[in-house]
């Protein structure tokens, strides 16, 4: 497995008005205040998707760890970016590619160990894809049988 890369986050001070009181004037009145936000660009939210993924820790720790405002936003980048079409290798490629013959015995023993643990993994990944897709077939037929809606196109329809 590559190594997780390190994020670097890009604290941003944004300004945004309120109504605060103010005890010398003993009235209310609007004030800027300055507030910290963390920013993330396309290849920190990539890396911290992978490292949730990799680490499998809870994303409470993650959120805790990265500033992030909740959870639900942590999901979001693993959806688009783990699960979705725009889907980013979840490794770095290091290995290249070379001849078994000038590998060692040791060398191989771990090759194989690390494509065991990519295929479970994998497997891993194929188990939650298939849940998703029943879970989304199931929210079809309730849908259906509910509100009355045909949704699946039926077979022999014309286009």
């Amino acid at each position: 497995m590559g190594a997780i890369p390190k994020v670097e986050m890009i604290q941003k001070k944004k300004k945004r008005t309120e109504w605060v009181y103010n005890p010398e004037k003993a009235d209310y009145e609007w004030k800027e205040v300055e507030t910290d936000k963390y920013v993330f660009d396309e290849t920190d939210k990539i890396a911290i998707a992978r490292e949730y993924h990799e680490r499998r820790c809870p994303a409470s720790e993650i959120v805790a760890k990265y500033h992030i405002s909740s959870a639900v936003v942590l999901y979001g980048w693993l959806d688009k970016y783990l699960n979705e079409k725009v889907c980013v290798s979840l490794h770095s490629e290091t290995d290249n590619e070379t001849d078994m013959s000038k590998k060692s015995k040791q060398q191989l023993e771990e090759e194989l160990k690390a494509m065991k643990a990519e295929n479970k993994r994998l497997q891993e990944a194929l188990e939650l894809e298939k849940l998703r897709s029943k879970a989304y077939d199931t929210m079809i037929d309730v849908a259906e049988a509910n509100f009355n809606i045909p949704i699946r196109k039926k077979a022999g329809t014309k286009q």
